[in-house]
């Protein structure tokens, strides 16, 4: 199987510290004939230093054609030994792969009878797996424990250690099945942000299904969180579903509680750096809802001091800070806090859009892009607007985050409106028209826009366009106060801008 950008990206996203144990990994595993992989692996760091993608033609050039017999092989090997060398590397380095290798190192033993030595490792695996809420492995290790106790105790010892672990294998078990609900409970409400991502249910459907899931029995004390992993996700459920409630006291409530007990968490390791991440940003969305500026200053802060604070961040990671810090300051600027934080942070994205945007989830995508060009559009930079959301427009074609697809249209007829070129308010209203109707469902503020874009087609003169935005802007005045229809005004208010055109 080729995997040419493969190899290419792999060493793109290795760190200096990878690179070094890597170069002393190959020099002692691939020594070979002439040492061609060591020498293709220092050609791709090179390269890879030089280059955002990956061009096969330049890199043989470079290289020579000395270099370059049986690459195709060679290249396929490298990238086989790479991804060994770095599980190697990072070996150990985890609560979980610390676990693997010692239930490993008990397996062999046990192969080799020699039952004491195994029973050690498990003991130690144990230990660890009970600290840190590994579930799945002590269902594991139980199970191994159980069988080592037959052949090394007698009748009465083993009667008394096989009740011993029949009662931890039943309380692992429990709390095992207490977090998977709690995990699924959480994906229902993924599934509804995948919908939705500002969290407003639009519909008398969408309420019910929130309020489904908020009625589960799991929901109604944080007592039924059987560990501090079950408890976790109850926070973060609970604040999502405050948030979608407008539940604003609770909201920062569990938002609080959530940041810290991962934080806490996180400090023992048992909880990832990528979830430390996500709960200072539901934090900080708590925090502008509430209107507490302090406590969203802190807790940006606090973000910003990742890197330091923590260590080496792996791609992921510094993926995840630099979108969840970027969308919090971008929203945040958009209401008119923190231009100058906004600003530092435009211009990082305006840099390293490329590589950045090769890292993100379509939803991601769609959500980075939309709210940069609502930041250009509220700040009257309507270019600036207009490349964002062309970026957002021209995604494929995803069930994702329908809201801000259908806003963005939207945004773009105005920004193209601005920029007073016939063509291109031509080409934005068709798009605006093409997508509004062939949504499944159109709401009430999308019916009134669509209404009026199709009406703009045969809009000529400057005082038939200002009649028109009058009367767009008493229809939307009557549905303002709409529950089900807060969820458009909140992520695009045209409002303002209504008013601004007529009243200048």
């Amino acid at each position: 199987m080729p995997v040419s950008k493969d190899i290419f990206d792999l060493i793109k996203s290795m760190n200096r510290k990878e690179k070094s144990f890597l170069r002393r990994y190959l020099k002692f595993y691939s020594s070979g004939k002439e040492g061609n992989m060591l020498k293709l692996f220092e050609n791709l760091l090179s390269f890879a230093g030089e280059n955002e993608t990956y061009d096969e033609v330049r890199l043989k050039k470079k290289m020579g054609k000395d270099n370059t017999r049986h690459f195709s092989i060679i290249k396929n090997n490298l990238y086989n030994l790479l991804l060994k060398g770095i599980n190697e590397y990072h070996e150990g380095n985890s609560p979980e792969s610390k676990v693997k290798n010692l239930i490993e190192q008990s397996d062999i033993l046990y192969s080799r009878m020699l039952l004491k030595q195994s029973l050690n490792a498990l003991k130690r695996a144990k230990k660890i797996a009970v600290e840190k809420e590994m579930f799945v492995y002590l269902h594991a290790i139980l199970s191994r424990e159980r069988i080592l106790a037959r052949y090394m105790l007698d009748a009465a010892g083993y009667e008394s250690e096989i009740r011993k672990i029949s009662a931890e294998t039943k309380e692992n078990l429990v709390k095992l099945k207490n977090d998977s609900e709690m995990t699924e409970l959480g994906s229902r409400f993924t599934l509804m942000l995948q919908k939705y991502p500002t969290s407003k249910a639009r519909d008398s459907a969408a309420l019910n299904a929130v309020n489904e899931i908020t009625e589960e029995a799991l929901l109604q004390d944080e007592k039924r969180a059987l560990s501090n992993t079950a408890l976790r996700k109850f926070y973060n459920i609970k604040l999502v579903a405050s948030q979608w409630k407008e539940d604003y006291k609770n909201r920062l409530i569990y938002g609080k509680k959530y940041s810290e007990l991962v934080e806490d968490e996180l400090r023992k390791d048992k909880a990832s750096i990528h979830e430390y991440i996500v709960s200072l940003y539901s934090l900080l969305v708590m925090t502008v809802r509430a209107e507490e500026y302090s406590e969203y200053e802190k807790t940006y802060r606090k973000m910003e001091e990742i890197p330091s604070v923590f260590g080496n961040l792996t791609e992921r990671e510094r993926k995840d800070l630099y979108y969840y810090k970027g969308i919090s300051i971008f929203s945040t600027a958009a209401d008119g806090m923190y231009i100058e934080w906004a600003e530092s942070a435009l211009k990082d994205a305006e840099e390293n859009h490329t590589f950045y945007e090769k890292t993100l989830s379509p939803q991601q995508k769609i959500v980075w892009y939309y709210v940069i060009a609502r930041l250009y559009f509220y700040r009257v930079k309507f270019e600036n607007c207009r490349t964002w959301l062309n970026r957002l427009i021209s995604l494929p074609n995803v069930d994702l985050s329908e809201d801000y697809q259908c806003y963005a249209r939207v945004m773009n007829l105005i920004a193209a409106y601005e920029s007073g070129n016939p063509d291109l308010i031509e080409h934005a209203l068709r798009m605006a028209y093409y997508f509004l109707t062939k949504r499944n469902k159109i709401y009430k503020y999308e019916k009134i826009i669509l209404n009026y874009v199709r009406q703009a087609f045969r809009v000529k003169t400057e005082k038939e366009i200002i009649e028109m935005l009058e009367f767009m802007q008493m229809d939307l005045s009557k549905i303002r106060n709409d529950p089900n229809e807060e969820n458009a005004f909140d992520a695009f208010n045209i409002m303002p801008w209504l008013e601004s055109k007529i009243n200048p």
